[in-house]
C-alpha cells in the first residue's frame, strides 16, 4: 500500500512507542520524509527532501535517514570537498589505553 502512494521507499525507523514508523521517498516526485501510523496506515509528510543535496548511497535507492533523540529526522547530505572538518580529540587523563 505504501509504495502505490510513495514509489520507493527507503530506510525505515520505529517511533519509541512502536506506533508510527518514519520513512523516506528520494527517487519519487515527492521526495521527503514520512511519518506512518501503523493503525490506519495515515501517512504524514513531515518534510522535502528536494533542496537537501543527498550523499548517493551504495547500499540502497538513496541517502540514509533516521531518527534522533526525541523523534528528530536525520538525514545525510553531500558537502563534498567545499567544507572541511578536523577534530581535536583529547581524552581524560584516567583514560590511558
Amino acid at each position: 500500500m505504501l509504495t502505490d502512494k510513495l514509489g520507493s521507499i527507503g530506510y525505515l525507523s520505529w517511533s519509541s512507542d512502536s506506533t508510527h514508523v518514519y520513512l523516506d521517498s528520494v527517487i519519487t516526485d515527492e521526495t521527503g520524509f514520512f511519518k506512518v501510523e501503523i493503525k490506519n496506515a495515515k501517512v504524514e509528510k513531515l518534510c522535502s527532501l528536494k533542496q537537501i543535496k543527498q550523499y548517493p548511497s551504495q547500499f540502497g535507492p538513496g541517502s540514509w535517514t533516521g531518527l534522533g533523540p526525541g523523534e528528530t529526522p536525520l538525514f545525510v547530505r553531500d558537502i563534498s570537498a567545499q567544507e572541511i572538518y578536523a577534530l581535536d580529540w583529547r581524552l581524560p587523563l584516567e583514560y590511558v589505553p
